[in-house]
């Protein structure tokens, strides 16, 4: 596991005192992950595909305002109304073929699963 935190503590040593400062931290921000499956390896013309994307903070920090974006695969139209965050009907926004949805806050060590669906058109 990656390190989330750095403490340290001061100290001086006198004859036959020794005294601890206080102790600080630092939360160090790891970068989240980011994994993409499709429920299908083969499609034709009219098929329809799930895709799921699953993305991890892996920080002791939350993250906030995360713009997701997804460009529409060549060849499929996607299909209004199925995308979901966490299983929850959302409405991305939709510019040249990329959809766009701003995730407000993913918790420490949380995750968010967003899922929607394209159609095969050629």
């Amino acid at each position: 596991m990656a390190i989330n935190r750095i403490e340290n503590t001061a100290q001086i040593i006198s004859d036959c005192l020794v005294i601890d400062s206080n102790t600080v931290e630092t939360i160090v921000r790891i970068p989240p992950t980011i994994y993409k499956e499709v429920d299908k390896c083969e499609a034709c013309v009219g098929d329809i595909l799930t895709y799921t994307i699953t993305i991890r903070n892996n920080s002791l920090c939350p993250l906030k305002n995360i713009v997701f974006n997804d460009r529409i695969p060549y060849g499929t139209d996607y299909i209004l109304n199925t995308f979901e965050v966490d299983d929850v009907p959302q409405v991305p926004s939709i510019d040249d073929y990329t959809l766009y949805y701003t995730i407000p806050t993913i918790e420490p060590m949380g995750t968010v699963v967003i899922r929607f669906q394209v159609q095969v058109r050629e």
